[in-house]
């Protein structure tokens, strides 16, 4: 059962160059599907689209057989946790508090937080890996501990589907690969959907159900890892020569190295 379905989607920042070019994709319940491409090349505007942050000139996104059109704010916050790379905050919270955001979607009017909403959020922190750091100023953090402090924030949410738009960006390996392991278990166990952009062809490779090859706005393929992930398509779509090796059976993508 598709969750999110996309149907020819054309959307632009103005000029004469689209972002993205009749983009059709869909993602089903519980399945993880990551979007890969070079820079400028649409990942994050399709992410914005599916959120309903952007609306496209042509085509129709669906959420649960509901056009995001007739989502109000409150019931796309509801629905979906956007997890986003950069965004600035005006005041010195703690991490607590910008994590407790996540339950804002869920909070009546005129009503504070309850222990339950506390006891989601403390629960969030330890699966993000930063339960100790709840009462830090966020004006301390490094830049890892601010993604895995919005990964806490976007599964507070408690949201059927996580849009996360470069998860591991700032990270070391070590929590690149607990993130991503945070965010499969999650599928797996919760049903979640995740829609997910990653430049990591590695992290990709290992731990999506599909993937969605982005090339200057437009779709050039979709399928399974092993079917994405090849020489021919990725030296395709980066433009770039690409070494493939596998090792005990796990597959290395790597940038080939060229020397003047």
């Amino acid at each position: 059962m598709n969750i999110i379905d996309v149907k020819n989607i054309t959307y632009s920042y103005g000029g004469n160059t689209n972002a993205i070019d009749n983009i059709s994709l869909a993602v089903e319940k519980g399945e993880i599907v990551t979007i890969i491409g070079p820079n400028g090349s649409g990942k994050s505007t399709i992410l914005k689209c599916i959120s309903g942050y952007l609306k496209p000139q042509i085509g129709e996104i669906s959420v649960n057989n509901k056009s995001i059109r007739e989502y109000s704010a409150k019931e796309i916050a509801q629905t979906m946790a956007l997890m986003q790379q950069h965004f600035s905050l005006d005041y010195d919270f703690t991490v607590m508090q910008i994590v407790l955001m996540g339950r804002n979607p869920h909070i009546k009017r005129m009503q504070g937080e309850t222990q339950q909403d506390y006891d989601i959020a403390n629960d969030s922190l330890k699966k993000a890996g930063i339960f100790h750091l709840k009462n830090r100023s966020i004006t301390s953090l490094s830049g890892g501990e601010w993604q895995r402090m919005i990964l806490a924030r976007a599964l507070c949410q408690q949201s059927a589907i996580m849009l996360l738009d470069e998860p591991v960006s700032g990270l070391d390996i070590k929590h690149q690969i607990n993130l991503m392991s945070i965010t499969a278990k999650l599928s797996r166990e919760n049903n979640i959907s995740v829609v997910c952009v990653l430049h990591d062809l590695n992290l990709a490779n290992n731990y999506s159900d599909r993937i969605i090859l982005l090339k200057e706005g437009r779709i050039y393929k979709s399928g399974t890892p092993a079917e994405m992930m090849t020489k021919e398509n990725l030296e395709y779509v980066y433009d770039t020569p690409i070494n493939i090796i596998n090792y005990n059976e796990t597959t290395i993508i790597t940038p080939e190295i060229i020397s003047e």
